[in-house]
């Protein structure tokens, strides 16, 4: 018998492959090449251009003539957040150590969450990272019989935060920032190290 041998049909030769990639391209000596600094000049004026609709629109709102407009009712604090302001006060002596401003926020299911910042991890670390208390987690109440009143910092008059009121919160609280682990209750709106 003969064996047949099968030749394959003669592949065509395949095209070398081209990758373009102009934002990535380096002259040697560490320049750039033009389709890249031709890139960032178009992603520059862009952004700009961005930022100038914006402002406009920004404009545009606030001017408002001839449109409605509506105003919300801000229970208090100094921006846009209702404030509380907490001293910090010293176990012992009961002098007030430091202040802190905190943020009220209404959640979706109509409960309180409290953001502010622990003093002690402050003094002790410069640490001004934010943490929260939601009343599902650690229960107070809100007190507002001093909503309105206006806190004036005593280290520096020109702060001045209205009140949403004061805060009450007997059960204990652990600070959850790294290193700190102080455990403290908010007594009308004093901080007490428990």
């Amino acid at each position: 018998m003969s064996e047949e041998k099968s030749t394959p049909a003669a592949a065509a030769p395949e095209a070398p492959r081209a990758v373009e990639v102009p934002m990535a391209s380096w002259v040697r000596g560490g320049s750039l090449t033009g389709a890249y600094e031709a890139q960032l000049a178009k992603q520059k004026a862009d952004a700009q251009a961005a930022r100038d609709l914006e402002d406009r629109r920004a404009a545009k709102a606030e001017d408002g003539s001839g449109e409605a407009k509506q105003f919300r009712h801000v229970t208090g604090g100094n921006k846009k957040f209702p404030g509380i302001v907490l001293e910090v006060r010293e176990p012992r002596d009961n002098k007030i150590l430091d202040y802190v401003e905190c943020e009220l926020h209404v959640l979706d299911d109509g409960t309180l969450m409290l953001q502010l910042a622990c003093a002690w991890c402050y003094q002790r670390a410069g640490i001004t990272e934010n943490f929260n208390i939601r009343q599902t987690n650690r229960h107070f109440e809100l007190d507002v019989r001093k909503q309105g009143e206006l806190w004036v910092n005593p280290k520096d008059p020109r702060h001045v935060v209205v009140l949403a009121g004061t805060i009450q919160m007997t059960e204990s609280f652990t600070c959850p920032n790294l290193g700190c682990g102080k455990r403290f209750v908010i007594d009308n709106s004093v901080v007490r190290e428990k």
